[in-house]
């Protein structure tokens, strides 16, 4: 029987103790991880309390597993990987289906407008299929890409064009120019459209670089094509917050008409404006290895829709 004490260690703990061994480094970790270094090292240290056991060895330069972290190590390297295993299966199994596919949608983007209507056209093809969708915030969906926990994921295009692409292949949807939201008595609100440099003495609320870096590089490639940097007054947590933080007629955010949030009749005090001469879109993103016949399938539906959505407004 487990201790009573050893019921409070979470799967978290277990994943930020196997990947801070896995790099050596906490800061390397962190990243990966897309949290905090301070966050991190409170579960590390945490877990260490509930084990009454020293796991790491550290020092300015490097950390290093002791005797009893690297037994740790092996052994639940294992059980975690087993236990991803075992929830596959469970998900394949669930229903009497025998073929899965999973799906990630960025928890920001409306998924009615793309997602919805591409599952339920290809179920209607496929209906053995059983289909799990998860909205993922950014610093979980390319990690469960990458780790294989999702078979493809709805992202947005900036992610893509700013971090290595290099294991994943990708279709463009939905395209569309970047859209600038504020408060109604901001003065660029009296505009139809606007361009880039309207937006050189105005306030951006971003999107802290710690958890979507690429948001914030989109930006500064935008504006340093004008030859200026975007001023930043303050930074959300993530894209669903940045509405909350526009708290003064100077204040600006950057999203598209993909954006959850885009012209809510619950916020009537907030107006978008588009940005003309950007480009954005939703990224379909899926990895190069991943061989699954359920997810060939879907991408070649999504292709078609592509191609006739092409035509259509030709």
């Amino acid at each position: 029987m487990i201790e009573q004490q050893y019921l409070h260690i979470t799967l978290l703990q277990m994943r930020y103790f196997l990947e801070v061994a896995s790099c050596g480094s906490f800061t390397k970790a962190a990243q990966l991880l897309y949290t905090t270094q301070s966050s991190l090292s409170k579960n590390i240290s945490s877990l260490e309390q509930t084990l009454d056991v020293q796991l790491f060895f550290r020092n300015k330069k490097q950390v290093m597993l002791t005797e009893a972290g690297e037994h740790l190590y092996q052994r639940w390297s294992v059980i975690i990987q087993d236990l991803e295993k075992s929830m596959d299966e469970c998900r394949t199994l669930r229903g009497g289906h025998n073929q899965f596919l999973a799906i990630g949608i960025l928890d920001s983007q409306i998924f009615e407008k793309i997602t919805a209507p591409l599952i339920r056209g290809f179920l209607n093809h496929y209906p053995e299929t059983n289909i799990s969708v998860s909205a993922c915030e950014p610093q979980e969906i390319r990690k469960s890409l990458l780790e294989d926990n999702l078979d493809l994921v709805f992202t947005v295009l900036y992610d893509m064009e700013q971090l290595d692409s290099h294991p994943f292949e990708y279709v463009i949807m939905n395209e569309c120019c970047h859209s600038v939201c504020m408060l109604k008595d901001n003065p660029l609100a009296a505009k139809k459209e606007l361009t880039i440099p309207d937006l050189r003495d105005s306030r951006f609320v971003g999107i802290s670089p710690l958890y979507t870096p690429s948001y914030c590089g989109m930006l500064d490639e935008l504006c340093a094509s004008y030859g200026f940097s975007p001023y930043y007054i303050r930074y959300a947590s993530n894209a669903l917050s940045q509405p909350y933080n526009l708290i003064d007629q100077n204040y600006i955010f950057i999203c598209d008409s993909n954006y959850r949030e885009y012209k809510n009749p619950s916020m009537p005090h907030l107006v978008f404006r588009p940005l003309t001469g950007t480009h954005s879109g939703v990224a379909a993103v899926w990895k190069k290895d991943n061989m699954k016949k359920e997810l060939r399938q879907f991408v070649s539906q999504i292709r078609e829709q592509e191609v006739n959505t092409e035509h259509d407004l030709r």
